[in-house]
């Protein structure tokens, strides 16, 4: 047998299953000496919930009564405030009274306000309301009194009044013309009786006296004169301000005064008390509205009749500090406030366990649902993880795929063109050569010469409608070639990139970061000119600021496809300069999604899409492509570690997770690169794991060197052949 034995004659599988079964035994029986309620832990835990379900709703139920006074409370404060609010308003409406004479006299050159005063008063009062009385003094002289005589007042004696030459009211009405504006004073108590506001304003015309004439007042047998004919006299002439440059001068004063009771009178205070008000159940109120100041002129302005509940009520400020008013509102329920309910205790008894069982079941449910949602969280979370990784995979194996022929147009043809063409135009003239496989790109970019003309457009609809940038192209292709430099082809997008076919269009796009890299020549063609629908100055720099210069810039500087015989030249119309990599910014060619889009400057018509959201992958694509180069060609790998530190520094600005899309009116963000980084770096890391080539082929990177043997052994054939 192959079993082992033990000395006692059993079996080792045979002791290890009478020891398993001795433990267990041993468990059960240390689990019976347990207390029953010890074992049941689960059981325990719902007793707890429940337990302290009762207790809060216990609380809550105690508590229910003074949240209920609380609230009630609170309600009231919200109808004292009403009220106080509408005192304010009434008040400065009231005031605002002057402003409406101000406003007439200063157009009534003819007079016709001051022939017809006391029909525009009656009218002004009715309409504004609060108003005991207007008055108007020309020139300081009180001449208009209206209502003159009721029954409330006899305003006879003031006529006559010059509130210049008074000596109590000469100091304020001096101090309101020289500050031109309204002064309010008061409550204070009046000589005719009752406590009231008064608001003057100075008014100014372009029609009155540039200065007062001479004047005299007598008062309690005291002669009071102004004799402007003096030189010396002051206060002879109150200049105001210009209207359109005219200037204007004091014409005189007008008055309102304003009654406490009447001010007060439009917001009938006494519904509270009448039962026309209903909050939270009540409806009788008490009130009282009073001076808050120390020395006021009365105890209360407005009370209800009975007000012994006013010991425990709501109080609100009632300030309106243009007129120096600082009043203070009482207001509480005229029976007093609401006591405990009698069946208090029985909804206690009744409710509690009622609420403990819902709580119970409301928790147990709750924790189903949190439990049910956080597994649809995680299957969300997994399936946007899966989405985004095969966006990337995808991302990164078309940038080794044309999705649209690379359509090229002969060296010869281009230089006779005259001036760029549309692809439709090109095709229609056989002048395009169109290559499907990227394999054959490679090769034709290296045995050929393929240059890639990298320019901004000049207008909306055509790129070029002066024909300055193709000019500058032609001039500098020919000192390319004149260099020596192979160059038999080439790449523009106006003449290589349908313009028609929307489908096609974007297809071509897609595959322009494969353009930009295989080629041989890379053209940046800043010559200076304007741009033919806005008029924007268009050089080197706004070249470097527009996103698709960067993308074809980012994108060529990026491959390490044939990087000892590719060549890069900044054209202007002066020529070529070597120093391409001088004078395109490194930052700023990484920064893409930071750069022009005109889709976004014409805050995208008709709903279109962003152009933004199109490169997320080329830019997914060409981020993996850095990480292969410091990876897979590190002797290469410079430009490349360059560009990964800046990244690191500042990922949200590179790769932003969403942008602003704004389209007509409205704006929204949408996303980018949310979630990619981590999965990309993550994906990476797993591909840099497996097999050398086993590995995702990258664009300009690993698969580079297949075509570069490719095209070289294609080389060697045809230098022999040509032997």
């Amino acid at each position: 047998m192959s079993m082992s034995s033990t000395p006692y004659g059993f079996s080792t599988s045979a002791r290890l299953a009478a020891e398993s079964v001795c433990t267990e035994r041993t468990q059960m029986a240390c689990r019976r000496r347990i207390p029953v309620w010890m074992r049941w832990p689960r059981f325990w835990a719902v007793v707890f919930v429940i337990l302290a379900i009762v207790v809060v709703s216990t609380y809550n139920l105690t508590a229910s009564e003074t949240s209920v006074r609380i609230a009630t409370r609170a309600s009231v404060v919200d109808l004292a405030e009403t009220y106080a609010g509408e005192i304010r308003r009434q008040i400065r409406t009231s005031v605002s009274s002057v402003h409406a004479l101000h406003a007439m006299i200063q157009i009534d050159e003819g007079g016709i306000i001051m022939d017809n005063f006391d029909g525009l008063a009656a009218t002004l009062i009715s309409t504004y309301g609060g108003i005991t009385n207007l008055q108007l003094a020309p020139l300081g002289n009180l001449q208009h009194i209206y209502p003159l005589v009721d029954e409330t007042q006899d305003n006879r004696p003031a006529l006559g009044l010059n509130l210049l030459l008074d000596p109590f009211m000469s100091p304020a009405a001096i101090q309101a013309i020289l500050q031109r504006k309204t002064v309010v004073v008061g409550p204070l108590k009046l000589l005719q009786g009752g406590i009231a506001i008064i608001a003057r304003r100075p008014i100014f015309t372009s029609f009155a006296p540039a200065v007062l004439p001479d004047a005299w007042f007598v008062k309690d047998g005291v002669n009071y004169t102004r004799n402007c004919s003096n030189p010396e006299e002051q206060y002879c002439s109150f200049p105001g301000p210009s209207q359109d440059g005219t200037p204007t001068f004091f014409w005189g004063f007008a008055t309102m005064i304003g009654r406490v009771q009447e001010l007060i009178a439009p917001v009938e205070l006494h519904q509270l008390e009448l039962g026309t008000e209903r909050v939270a159940g009540i409806n009788n109120f008490a009130y009282e509205l009073a001076d808050r100041r120390p020395q006021a002129p009365s105890d209360f302005y407005a009370q209800s009749s009975q007000t012994e509940s006013l010991a425990r009520a709501v109080e609100v400020d009632v300030d309106v500090e243009e007129a120096g008013i600082t009043w203070r509102l009482k207001v509480a329920p005229l029976n007093g406030w609401p006591t405990v309910s009698s069946d208090f205790w029985l909804r206690v008894l009744v409710i509690l366990p009622v609420t403990a069982l819902l709580g119970v079941g409301l928790g147990l449910n709750m924790i189903m649902a949190m439990r049910r949602k956080a597994q649809q969280l995680a299957k969300l979370e997994d399936y946007r993880h899966e989405v985004i990784s095969k966006t990337i995979l995808a991302s990164v194996t078309n940038m080794n795929l044309l999705q649209f022929p690379m359509c090229l147009l002969g060296l010869q043809d281009f230089l006779s063109l005259g001036q760029l063409i549309s692809y439709e135009k090109a095709r229609e003239a056989h002048k395009l050569r169109c290559i499907d496989l990227t394999e054959d790109a490679a090769r034709t970019c290296r045995l050929e010469g393929v240059a890639f003309l990298s320019h901004q457009w000049a207008g909306f609809d055509h790129p070029d409608p002066e024909g300055i940038q193709y000019r500058t192209m032609v001039k500098s292709v020919q000192e390319v070639v004149a260099r020596g430099i192979q160059c038999s082809w080439i790449w523009v997008d106006y003449c290589s990139i349908p313009q028609g076919n929307a489908c096609q269009q974007q297809t071509a796009i897609n595959s322009l970061s494969v353009y930009a890299s295989y080629c041989s020549v890379f053209l940046s063609v800043v010559p200076p000119c304007k741009h033919a629908d806005n008029g924007q100055d268009l050089d080197i720099h706004s070249y470097s600021s527009r996103a698709w210069c960067r993308l074809e810039s980012l994108s060529y500087s990026t491959c390490s496809f044939d990087q000892d015989r590719r060549a890069a030249f900044v054209c202007t119309e002066d020529g070529i300069s070597d120093d391409w990599e001088g004078m395109i910014n490194t930052k700023s060619v990484l920064d893409v999604l930071g750069g022009a889009f005109s889709c976004c400057a014409r805050s995208h018509p008709d709903g279109q899409p962003c152009d933004k959201q199109k490169i997320v992958g080329v830019m997914m694509a060409i981020y993996w492509r850095l990480l292969a180069t410091c990876r897979d060609t590190p002797q290469r790998a410079e430009r490349a570690t360059e560009l990964l530190q800046l990244v690191q520094k500042d990922e949200s600005r590179y790769f932003p997770a969403t942008t602003a899309y704004c389209s007509g009116s409205s704006c929204r963000d949408v996303e980018l690169f949310d979630g990619f980084l981590p999965v990309l770096r993550e994906m990476f890391l797993r591909d840099t794991a497996t097999e050398r080539e086993h590995r995702v082929v990258v664009a300009g990177v690993n698969e580079s060197l297949k075509c570069l043997e490719k095209a070289q052994e294609d080389e060697i054939d045809l230098d022999f052949q040509s032997l």
